[in-house]
Parts: structure tokens; sequence; C-alpha cells
């Protein structure tokens, strides 16, 4: 910004140069006409007594005289051969100007010559004289440019000052966004200055409020998801120790058994044995299909919104056979967008694992349809929170929130005395319009 406002100064006064370079040539013609018009009438009107006077040549002389010190004009008397018989002397400066200055502002004006009216007295000629003149204007031109250098010189260190004092702030604004990511967005910057700055200041405390509360969303989300794993993986291990274990202990009994029989000879106990093997080792079967469908669940948009969601209801029927399931799914795969059916299976999937987890729960009512601009899901818990929950946990919440809220969409829950209501609501005409 300095070297910009430098800039404008240097070609300010280039061009205040140019112009009063190009007045002072012309004003300098100006002038030096003028002088050598006064002095050809004042040499014709000494040339008209000069016929009558009884001393001819002292009357030149006294003329030519007259010229002596005159800083614009010289005179000098010529005879008939060009050798200078009479000349005055110009007044010349103390201190010449450059020759290239001189060159550049010196006009072009002729000298005028006038015949003496005197017996072979020859010519009269008078030369303008611009050194003086140009001299002057040298000096002139020096203290001009030193009272502009002086001007500029100042100015440039007054709008420094105001600039550095103006700009100070983005000194600490600079600091602060190297250091808010190691300070854990605790950073923040004084509102002080302009008040273009105390905006962008304003704007970056803001920013990092923002970023500090996205920071401890994340850990807390961090550590929920850590929890949902041990819970899982101890269900898993549950499931691992309660269901396939006793019917591998089982079937390695079966499978000793057959082999005792085998040995004493009695072979009618052993196709009873082995039809028992073959159920323990249908059970085991079941039961692996089963895990491996929990720890990688059917993807909605391979297999469409309402197979999957009938496949989850599927999958917890089974294990509560005293819940009732109401599902009103018709038409789902036609009203909602690709990219959408994945969010809204994991919002069904979240919150029936919520319901079954932290509620007495006796009906669970699942709904996809139209909205007024999308489409809305609504899973409806009816039962009361279980005894050690006074309220509805965070546990699962906040990455449903933060993966409807990244789809564009809007999560709230309704609460009541006998269960609560988790609604998301979708836009899918904003779907349509930026696929």
């Amino acid at each position: 910004m300095i070297a910009l406002v430098a800039l404008m100064l240097f070609v300010s006064v280039s061009i205040y140069v140019v112009i009063l370079w190009s007045a002072s040539r012309h004003d300098l013609a100006a002038e030096l006409t003028a002088a050598r018009t006064g002095g050809v009438q004042t040499v014709q009107s000494a040339f008209e007594d000069l016929p009558r006077s009884d001393h001819p040549q002292r009357d030149l002389r006294q003329l030519v005289a007259t010229f002596n010190g005159n800083r614009h004009l010289t005179a000098a008397v010529l005879d008939q051969s060009g050798r200078i018989l009479l000349a005055s002397r110009a007044a010349m400066p103390r201190r010449a100007a450059p020759h290239w200055f001189a060159a550049s502002v010196r006009p072009e004006l002729r000298s005028m010559t006038m015949k003496v009216p005197a017996p072979g007295a020859g010519v009269l000629t008078l030369r303008p004289e611009a050194e003086s003149d140009i001299a002057a204007l040298w000096s002139a031109t020096i203290d001009a440019a030193v009272a502009l250098a002086v001007a500029a010189l100042f100015g440039l260190a007054l709008i420094y000052w105001v600039i550095g004092r103006a700009l100070a702030p983005l000194v600490d604004l600079s600091h602060a966004l190297g250091s808010i990511g190691p300070s854990a967005y605790r950073e923040r910057v004084r509102e002080q200055g302009p008040a273009e700055l105390r905006g962008l200041q304003r704007g970056f405390n803001a920013m990092a409020e923002r970023l500090a509360e996205i920071d401890e969303r994340n850990r807390a989300l961090e550590a929920q998801l850590l929890t949902i794993q041990d819970e899982e993986r101890a269900e898993i291990a549950r499931d691992l120790h309660d269901e396939i274990g006793p019917h591998l202990f089982a079937a390695a009994l079966d499978a000793d058994m057959i082999g005792r029989s085998a040995r004493q000879g009695d072979t009618q106990a052993i196709p009873d044995q082995l039809r028992s093997i073959q159920a323990a080792i249908s059970h085991v079967q079941r039961q692996v299909r089963e895990l491996i469908a929990r720890l990688r669940p059917t993807r909605a948009a391979e297999l469409g919104l309402e197979a999957a969601v009938g496949d989850l209801v599927t999958f917890w029927q089974a294990r509560h056979p005293a819940l009732q399931f109401v599902t009103e799914l018709n038409g789902a795969d036609a009203d909602v967008p690709e990219s959408l059916r994945d969010v809204i299976y994991r919002v069904v999937q979240e919150s029936v694992a919520n319901a079954l987890r932290h509620a007495e729960t006796r009906e669970l009512s699942i709904t996809v349809a139209r909205a007024s601009e999308g489409v809305a899901v609504t899973v409806e818990n009816r039962g009361p929170p279980k005894p050690q929950r006074s309220e509805m946990p965070g546990l699962g919440l906040a990455s449903m929130r933060e993966r409807v809220h990244a789809a564009g969409g809007k999560l709230r829950i309704d609460r009541a005395s006998e269960g609560w209501t988790i609604i998301a609501e979708f836009n899918t005409a904003l779907e349509h319009a930026v696929a």
C-alpha cells in the first residue's frame, strides 16, 4: 500500500514537472520576445535622433551601454566585415543551470539586426539572452522539488503510521489463526480497530466458538461410539457364549458318544446322536449368519429401503417376540432418492436400537412418508424409559444428528411420559436440484 502511494506521488510529480516544463518554456519565450520588442523600440527611437547628433559615435556607445546588466538582451555593433565594434555586458547568473536543463527549456528566438544610420557604422544586433532566466527557473525547480520531496516523505511517513496503527490488529488475528488448532479452538482476539476489522474479528471469534462446539461434540461422539462398540462386543460375546458355545459343546459330546458306541458295537443310538449333531450345527450356522448380518448390515441403497427396514424388523422381532412392530413403508423406494436411503436406514436402525436398549418398549412404529417439500421419517416408541434412566440417553443420538445434518435434513425428538418420537425430515426437492 505504501509503495502504491509512493508510485502515485511519483506519477503526480512527473505530470507536474511536464506541465511546469511546458509552461516555463512558453513563458520564457514570451518574456524574451517582449524584452526584444522593447529593445527594438529603444534602438529605433535612438536611431531617429542619431543622424542629427553632433557626436554619433558617443551616442552609439551610450545606446549600447544602456543594455549593460540586462537579463534578457545583449546589444552589439558590427562593422561591414562582421567585426564587433561595441558590445554590452549581459547580467550572468552566479550559478548556471545544467546544460541538459537549459537545452530543454531554452526557446528558439532569432536575433534582431538593424542598420545604424551613421556613415561606416555597420549594423546593431539585439540577441535574446535566456541564461539568467533559465538559472532562476532551475533554482525554483530545485526548491519546488525539495519541498515536494519533503512533503512526500512526511506524507508517506504519516500514511505508514496511520495504516500501521489501523492494521495492527491484523497481527493479533494472524497469530490467532496460526494457533487456533493447537489451542483446541480456545483462541480469541480482542475486537478493536476500524469497523471493518472489528467485523472480521467478530467473525473469527464466532468461528472459533463454533469450531470449539464441533470439537467438543466430536469428542463426545467418539466417546459414545466407543461405548456403543463395547456394548455391541459384549452383546456378541454373550451370544457366542449363550447360543453357540452350548451347541458346540453338545455336538462335541454327541460325537464322543458316537465314538464310544462304535467301540462298544452299539450302533442303535448312533443315528439319533448324528441327528442331534446336525441340529446343533444348523443352530450354530443360523447364529453365525445373524452375527454377520449385525456386523455388516445390508445397505439400503443396494436392496432398497423397504427390504432393508423389513430385514431389520425381522431381526429384532425374532429376539423380542412380544414386541409389536408397525411399519408404513409403501412407496418408500419411489419417494426416497437413492442418496438418502442409507441415511434413513441408519436413522431407523439407531432409533430402534435405542428404544430397545433404554426403554420398556411395547410397540415400535416406523413410518416413511412424503412431507410438504420432501420425505419425513418417524420412529415412535411406546413404552416408558427403563428404571435406571429417567430420560432418554444421548448414546447414538449425536451420530444420528450429525448424519442427518450432513444430508441437509433436520432431526427433532418429541418426548412423552409413555415414550418418545424421533422425526427426521429431508428436503428432496433440494436434493434433486443439487443432483
